[in-house]
């Protein structure tokens, strides 16, 4: 009787063992197959080729290169792919403009604010890196390999800390920024730094940012600039008025608001061709979104894929 138990015990964990390798095995070749399907499309699209939508290259192009990077910057900004380029602004403990997404910070195993830190403490050994977060679906997407490849191969060659004031003195503006701020509080000498740096190219820039008390300050003092808002969230849809020139909204919150033709809308963040191909399938996409992506030449190479079927 013991012997029978055991004997089906054995088979029952052998086949969730044979069930459990099947799927997983499936799963690989998913992937496998996926990501050869996604860097065939890349390798055959020509970069001037037209694409349909308007795409815009995240943190400069942090698909390939370290985010707001000016290696980064640099190749979006060569890129016929690319109509706009988003980069993050952060401010140091002595009041320094960098390029900088993350509020906190890695130093030797601490983990460190930036608006802690002086400019000299990010010193020449601090290399920009940036580590990618895939929610559990996206797992799933027959790209994710070729995404999570990309971004194990992409290039930290010298790339270190930039001050804003610098990199705008030698951008050449072919294409329009998005300069997305990264303010913890309503800090007027971050706002005035701000524009010291920025007022006579402000033409050519959006200023952008997830706090809504920064941006409302910063609007009464400097009405000019073009102002976007992030809705990351169904409480940030509270926020949302006419004042602002546009929204940057999380690709899951797109139903949840009224898209308006006078309004500029970014939608973040766009990657997977599942998450591209659903986005163009919304009854309302209009010419006025704009796709926010690491891959600009991906999503490029997409949407000329898609226009070549049609």
């Amino acid at each position: 009787m013991w012997e029978v138990k055991f004997n089906q015990k054995k088979i029952r964990n052998l086949t969730i063992g044979i069930i459990t390798f099947c799927l997983l095995s499936s799963y690989s070749l998913k992937l496998i197959k996926g990501s050869n399907t996604a860097k065939k499309i890349v390798k055959e699209h020509k970069d001037d080729s037209y694409h349909l939508e308007n795409i815009v290259a995240h943190r400069g192009f942090s698909g390939l290169f370290s985010d707001n990077s000016s290696e980064g910057i640099k190749y979006a900004s060569d890129s016929e792919c690319v109509d706009m380029i988003e980069i993050d602004i952060s401010i140091t403990k002595d009041k320094q403009l960098i390029l900088y997404h993350d509020n906190l910070i890695n130093i030797d195993d601490f983990t460190v604010k930036i608006e802690d830190l002086n400019l000299k403490d990010l010193d020449e050994d601090f290399i920009i890196k940036s580590y990618p977060s895939y929610p559990i679906e996206e797992l799933l997407y027959d790209d994710t390999w070729f995404l999570l490849e990309r971004f194990l191969n992409k290039s930290y060659k010298n790339e270190y800390i930039v001050k804003l004031e610098d990199f705008i003195s030698s951008y050449s503006f072919s294409k329009t920024l998005i300069l997305d701020i990264k303010a913890s509080s309503v800090d007027y000498l971050f706002i005035e730094k701000l524009n010291k740096v920025l007022e006579q190219y402000k033409d050519y820039i959006y200023i952008q940012s997830d706090h809504y008390d920064f941006l409302i300050e910063m609007m009464k003092l400097y009405p000019d600039y073009k102002y976007i808002y992030i809705i990351k969230s169904e409480t940030s849809i509270e926020n949302m008025n006419n004042n602002f020139s546009g929204y940057a909204v999380k690709y899951n919150l797109l139903d949840k608001i009224e898209i308006l033709p006078d309004k500029l809308y970014l939608v973040y963040t766009i990657n997977s061709n599942k998450k591209y191909l659903n986005l163009l399938n919304y009854d309302y996409y209009q010419e006025n979104m704009y796709i926010v992506t690491d891959n600009p030449d991906y999503i490029c190479a997409l949407s000329e894929n898609k226009k070549l079927r049609k």
